[in-house]
């Protein structure tokens, strides 16, 4: 994992894009990871998250923290419970001015689409 600065509960981090692809850059498709998470318990599965490298975060007067990494973050809310604290880390000036092409958001961060495969 990433040195991480902080954690937050998953559902306090929002998605600064309006949809993501379900797949990874490295191919994998985010309902597999989803899959191979489902018999394991909230505690395993946190464990198995710490394994990643931190959330990438900016925090926003108005919209409050806003992740780089969109599908890190779906795979996470979506297989983490409600209040589990995800590790994230302050993303450098470089990396936030990443925002300027992806800030798609229209509702602060609230809700993302997973675009269909184009295989």
């Amino acid at each position: 994992m990433d040195e991480c600065d902080m954690e937050l509960p998953v559902e306090q981090v929002g998605w600064a894009q309006d949809s993501i692809a379900s797949t990874f850059r490295n191919g994998e498709d985010l309902r597999d990871a989803h899959l191979a998470f489902r018999n394991l318990s909230n505690g395993e599965r946190l464990a198995i998250v710490r394994t990643y490298p931190a959330i990438r975060v900016v925090e926003f007067q108005t919209q409050g923290w806003i992740t780089l990494d969109n599908r890190r973050l779906y795979l996470f809310r979506t297989v983490l419970d409600p209040g589990t604290q995800i590790p994230v880390r302050v993303a450098t000036p470089q990396e936030a001015q990443e925002l300027r092409f992806k800030l798609t958001t229209r509702d602060e961060g609230a809700t993302i689409v997973v675009r269909a495969n184009r295989r």
